[in-house]
């Protein structure tokens, strides 16, 4: 079996296994953090543009490289670029 190099904070989490206790209010917090998480999930405007064939072209095969549908590429690149300085 192939040994995995876990990085500091990951080997931390591994070491303090048998210390971790449950939050009090888990199933609660839970709850809350799925509800947000598909708001912000479905909190998403449909836009239409006009895109040189050659461009989305290239944007399709980077895409399929990493495994991600182009949409959902174009959408990474989009909040990549609007959440920067």
């Amino acid at each position: 079996m192939k040994k995995v190099k876990l990085d500091d904070y990951e080997q931390d989490l591994e070491n303090n296994l048998e210390n971790l206790r449950r939050v009090k209010g888990e199933a609660k917090l839970k709850a809350d953090l799925m509800k947000a998480a598909k708001g912000h999930l479905m909190n998403k405007k449909p836009i239409t543009i006009r895109v040189h064939v050659h461009d989305i072209e290239a944007i399709k095969l980077k895409a399929s490289k990493l495994g991600v549908p182009y949409q959902t590429y174009l959408n990474i690149l989009i909040h990549k670029d609007a959440t920067s300085e």
